[in-house]
C-alpha cells in the first residue's frame, strides 16, 4: 500500500473504517438478522459463494459471476449482516484466475482483499436496508410477492458495487468517476436482473428441500454462467477479429501506423460528446478501427509512395472505401458497421465518394469517423509535410464545416478541445 498515491490511499482506509463501523453497528444491535441463522449453514453457503467467485467470468476488466444469486439467497435466509460474514469466508475460500493462473487469498496484498470484502458488504448492508424499509423479510414467507422488492435489492447492490469500483478506477486512471461508471454498467445491470429470481429461487429450495434442494437448483445457474460464458467468448472474438484486421492493415501501410488506433480515440471522444450511448459508442470505435481497412487492397507501389500521386493513382486510393465494404460484408458480426466503412469519405455538401450521398442520406456515425479521420491526418507528420498546429487544426475544420464536414460534429469537436483547455 505504501506505492499508492495519497488519495487512493484515503479511498480506502475511508472505506475499510466505514465498513467495519457499519457492520460492527447492525451486529452488535441484533439488526437484519433472518430466523434460521447457524454455523454449518453459514459455512454452506461460504463454501457455494467461493464456487461461484472462483468459476467467474472476466470480460474488460469486469467479472461476471453466478455468486450474486447465493449472496440474495442468504440476505433471504439470513439477513444482510450474516451475508456479510458469508461473504467474508467466501471470497477468502475463492480461487480467481490471473494470467492463465489461479490465486488464492495469500497471493493478494491485504488492501486489495480488504477493498473486495468492502465491495461486497457495504451493497449489501445498505440495499438489505432499503429491502427491509421496503416491507421485506428476512425469510421464504410469502416470498414471491416480494419478488419486486428482491430484483430492487438487487438492482441497488450492483449501483453501489458499481460506484465503489469506479471510484477506485477514477483515482488509479485520472478520469471522472461517471465516465467508468456508464462504461461498467450495463453489462452488470444484465447480470443482477438474471441473478435475482436465481436467488430468490435458491432461498426457497433452501427452505424447503434443506441441501439437497440447493444441489437441484445450482443446475440451471450453471446453465446461465455458461451462456454468459458464450456471450463474453463471441464478444472477444469479434475483438480479436477486429485487432487482426487493424494490424495486417496498418502493415501495409508504414506511414499511417497507429493511425486507426487514433481515429477510434477521437470518434469516441466525439461520440460521447453527442450523447451516444455505450453500445453506439462501441459500434462507432470498432467501426473506426477497420475505417481504412480496404487499403489492404491497394499495391504497395501507391500506398507506400512517398511523392504525390497521379491522378490514376488517387483514383485507386479512392477504391479503398469500397473494397474494405466488399472485405466485410460477409461478416456477419460486423455488418452495423458495413456504411461506416464505405461511406467515411463522403462529405457534407454530397462531393465525397465513392457514392456522392447527400448528407441525409447518411447516418452521423459517417461525419464523425469522416472528421476524426482528417483531424488525425492533419495532426501527423508525413513524408510530403509536417503535422499542423492545434490552432491550424481548428481553422481548416471551421473553414469547411458545412462544406466538407458536418457542423454538428465540428462543434463537438471544438467543444472538446475548449473542455480540455479548462481542465489543464
Amino acid at each position: 500500500m505504501r506505492n499508492l498515491n495519497l488519495k487512493l490511499k484515503i479511498y480506502l482506509v475511508s472505506l475499510y473504517v466505514f465498513t467495519a463501523i457499519s457492520l460492527s453497528y447492525l451486529h452488535i444491535n441484533r439488526l437484519f438478522i433472518g430466523y434460521q441463522t447457524g454455523y454449518m449453514k453459514v459455512i454452506f453457503f461460504a463454501i457455494l459463494l467461493a464456487i461461484a467467485e472462483s468459476l467467474r467470468v472476466a470480460y474488460k476488466g469486469m467479472a461476471i459471476s453466478t455468486s450474486l444469486a447465493v449472496e440474495i439467497a442468504v440476505v433471504i435466509l439470513f439477513g444482510p449482516v450474516v451475508a456479510s460474514f458469508v461473504v467474508i469466508l467466501g471470497f477468502s475460500l475463492r480461487f480467481k484466475k490471473v494470467d492463465g493462473k489461479y490465486r488464492h487469498l495469500f497471493n493478494d496484498p491485504i488492501y486489495k482483499t480488504l477493498y473486495n470484502y468492502c465491495c461486497q458488504i457495504v451493497p449489501l448492508l445498505y440495499a438489505g436496508m432499503v429491502y427491509y424499509k421496503l416491507g421485506g423479510s428476512f425469510d421464504v414467507v410469502n416470498l414471491w410477492s416480494k419478488a419486486h422488492l428482491i430484483i430492487i435489492f438487487s438492482i441497488i447492490c450492483l449501483l453501489l458495487n458499481t460506484l465503489l469500483v469506479s471510484i477506485l478506477f477514477s483515482l488509479l486512471n485520472n478520469k471522472s468517476i461517471l465516465y467508468f461508471f456508464i462504461g461498467n454498467i450495463r453489462l452488470s445491470l444484465l447480470n443482477s436482473i438474471v441473478m435475482a429470481p436465481f436467488g430468490a429461487l435458491l432461498a426457497f429450495m433452501f427452505d424447503k428441500y434443506s441441501y439437497g434442494g440447493v444441489i437441484l437448483t445450482i443446475f440451471p445457474i450453471i446453465l446461465v454462467r455458461y451462456t454468459f460464458y458464450l456471450y463474453l467468448e463471441l464478444k472477444s472474438q469479434y475483438i480479436e477479429t477486429v485487432d487482426t484486421l487493424m494490424h495486417a492493415m496498418e502493415a501495409r501501410d508504414k506511414y499511417t501506423e497507429g493511425h486507426s488506433k487514433r481515429v477510434a480515440e477521437i470518434s469516441t471522444l466525439l461520440a460521447k460528446e453527442l450523447k451516444y450511448n455505450d453500445i453506439k459508442v462501441e459500434r462507432l470505435h470498432m467501426a473506426s478501427l477497420l475505417h481504412d481497412v480496404g487499403k489492404i487492397g491497394i499495391d504497395d507501389s501507391i500506398l507506400n509512395k512517398p511523392g504525390k500521386l497521379t491522378q490514376e493513382e488517387y483514383e485507386i486510393i479512392k477504391s479503398h472505401p469500397e473494397i474494405g465494404y466488399n472485405i466485410l460484408k460477409d461478416i456477419k458480426n460486423l455488418q452495423d458497421i458495413l456504411p461506416i466503412i464505405r461511406s467515411h469519405h463522403e462529405r457534407y455538401d454530397g462531393k465525397g465518394y465513392p457514392d456522392e450521398k447527400q448528407p441525409e442520406q447518411l447516418n452521423l456515425d459517417v461525419f464523425i469517423v469522416q472528421l476524426a479521420d482528417t483531424i488525425d491526418a492533419m495532426t501527423t507528420d508525413r513524408p510530403y509535410r509536417k503535422a499542423l498546429t492545434d490552432e491550424e487544426v481548428i481553422n481548416e475544420i471551421t473553414k469547411y464545416s458545412g462544406t466538407q464536414f458536418h457542423p454538428k460534429v465540428v462543434q463537438a469537436y471544438l467543444n472538446i478541445l475548449e473542455k480540455q483547455k479548462k481542465a489543464v
